[in-house]
């Protein structure tokens, strides 16, 4: 949590009861697809930051989940590989008319 995010609050599934429910996939060749390959190169070159995966599934493919006080999704967003991420602004203007 240190190294990543320590300013809000995180869920912890070990179970990927809530991955599962998202309707998140898995995909090994997604995951490790040469464009994929191509950041971590490029990172490693700059001295970039890298973190151990401590034997987690490293096929899993993320996402970005918005839920607002009442527990309701305000934003939904499935990467369909490692390097597939919604803009932080786009993030942001979500959070922000939340309030």
């Amino acid at each position: 949590m240190k190294e990543t995010c320590v300013t809000f609050e995180v869920l912890f599934d070990p179970e990927r009861a809530v991955y599962k429910a998202y309707g998140l996939e898995r995909s090994w060749l997604r995951a490790w697809h040469p464009r994929v390959l191509w950041v971590y190169i490029k990172r490693w070159f700059k001295g970039g930051t890298f973190y151990d995966s401590r034997g987690d599934d490293t096929s899993q493919l993320g996402g970005d989940f918005i839920i607002d006080n009442q527990g309701l999704l305000k934003f939904v967003y499935p990467s369909h590989d490692p390097t597939d991420r919604p803009a932080v602004d786009e993030l942001l203007a979500v959070v922000n008319g939340l309030g």
